[in-house]
């Protein structure tokens, strides 16, 4: 994995497709380690390098839905 690169989530969502039954689209979730030991996480099409890079920030709640069981501190979590 890249560094600064703390995890990746990769789901996939079916789309509307006219010429193919069951297109579905990638949304990977990447969680980035910040300079001050905290960290946010960023959502996008791409590979994980692309999204960590120029991805939409993600709230710390959507960020859990992603990374759930605890392991995400909303005080270390940059919004």
């Amino acid at each position: 994995m890249t560094p600064g690169i703390l995890g990746v989530n990769v789901r996939s969502y079916p789309t509307e497709c006219k010429t193919w039954d069951g297109c579905y689209t990638s949304v990977a979730v990447v969680l980035v380690a910040g300079t001050n030991d905290d960290y946010a996480a960023y959502a996008g099409c791409g590979t994980p390098e692309w999204v960590a890079r120029h991805g939409d920030k993600v709230t710390f709640d959507e960020a859990c839905i992603h990374f759930p069981g605890g392991q995400l501190d909303r005080e270390r979590y940059r919004d």
